[in-house]
This record gives structure tokens, sequence and C-alpha cells, in this order.
């Protein structure tokens, strides 16, 4: 592929004010199929002392749908290798599972839009550009997700998500003292059908910027936030 960087970034995880993990990311882009690829890692220490990490390789086309995904996880002596592909001919979605002990493959039938969740947050929002928010300002997405660890436990589900669009246009927020453009959501997970958005109902609040919907910031009700430590936009100019 024939692709140049055009965005890098990086994110600390804070959990009552305490950073508990680190992500740094590139972004290529393929001028002739204008699809994306992002490189990410995630490093973060676990209870035992030892160091977690994680390298994500993520590609959608120019319609914003994943069309290979690569998780890398590592935790001292142990490693499992996660691999999502797409055959879009006949919205196919083939799941490998590989670790030292074991590789197991499954194939899953999709819908011609989804999303495929990873422990990452540059590319947990790519699913918002690939289809038109509806007129009421809330959109519902399917979201594929492996809860495998370090041993297959299962094949990877297909959820619906509903998101709703908080402000029709950009607005200000503050980030370590810069004035920064974003788009506020509110994510509410594992719910099908919602006639009216009840004000308890669980949700994550996330912040997007305009490039590609890499979030600014992401905060969940139990105290967690994901904010951004820098975003540069190497075509341009730094943010």
């Amino acid at each position: 592929m024939a692709a140049g960087k055009i965005y890098r970034g990086a994110y600390s995880y804070y959990r009552n004010e305490n950073i508990y993990c680190e992500e740094t990311f590139e972004v290529y882009k393929d001028s002739k199929e204008m699809g994306f690829n992002f490189v990410v890692q995630l490093i973060s220490r676990v209870s035992t002392g030892e160091l977690l990490k994680i390298a994500i390789d993520y590609s959608i086309n120019k319609n914003y749908i994943p069309t290979q995904v690569f998780i890398d996880r590592t935790l001292g002596n142990e490693e499992v290798k996660e691999t999502y592909t797409f055959d879009n001919k006949n919205n196919k979605l083939k799941y490998c599972f590989e670790s030292k002990k074991e590789k197991k493959t499954v194939e899953l039938s999709t819908g011609p839009i989804f999303h495929i969740s990873t422990p990452c947050v540059c590319t947990s929002m790519l699913f918002l550009k690939s289809k038109k928010f509806n007129n009421t300002g809330k959109n519902h997405y399917t979201i594929y997700n492996s809860n495998n660890q370090w041993a297959f436990e299962k094949e990877p589900v297909g959820k619906n998500i509903l998101v709703e669009k908080i402000s029709q246009s950009a607005e200000n927020i503050s980030i370590d003292g810069s004035t920064l453009q974003a788009t506020q959501y509110k994510v509410f997970e594992d719910l099908n059908e919602i006639p009216l958005l009840a004000k308890n109902e669980s949700f994550i609040r996330v912040f997007t910027s305009s490039y590609a919907t890499i979030p600014y910031i992401v905060r969940t009700e139990d105290g967690t936030k994901i904010q951004v430590k820098y975003l540069n936009d190497l075509t341009e100019a730094e943010i």
C-alpha cells in the first residue's frame, strides 16, 4: 500500500487521576485507495509489576469499514495474536486467535457496515464515518468484540450500540491550557432498542476531533478518563 503518514498522537489513561496506561499511534493514508492504516502501541503495568504491551495494526477502507485488524498482546512469557480479515464480497469476517498453546479460526457473517473493537482509543470511533446521522441525532452501530485474553474462550460477538450526537457543530474544549474544536457524543453500550434515552442509562462520553474521528477525550462514569497528550497533523500544522 502506497501510504503516507498523516497523523501521530498519544494518550494518557487515567483512573481517579492516576495514569495506568499510555498509548501512542501513527496514521497512514493510502493516496490511491483512500483508506487509512492505524499503527498503535499501548503499554500498561499490571498488578504483578509486569508490563502489558499491546501492538495494533488497524486498516479501514475509504468507507471506514475495517478490512484487516491485527492485535498482538504480550505479558511476560505470554503472547497472543488476534487477526480479523474482512471479505467484503461475501460479508464474511474471519477471526484467528493464536497463542503458544493453540490456534483457533472462526468465520462470522456480518452486514456491510460494522466496526471492530480493540483495546486502543484512536480507532474507537471510526464507525461514525461509516454512515450519516439521521435527523434524530441518534444512530445504531454493530461492534464486534473479542473477550479472549490469554486463551480462546469463544468467538467474537457483534453487539449493538447507540450513539447520540450531542453537539450538532464543533464546540470548544480545553486540554492542558489549549482550546480545541471537538464534537461531543454519548455512547450507550449493549442497548438494542431505546425509544427514549433515560437519564440514568450508563454511557461513555466522547469528544472527537475533525481528524478521522480520532478522539480528544473519552470519559466513563466509573472515573476513567482517556485524554490526548498530543495530536500532530503532519499534512498541515501541529495540534
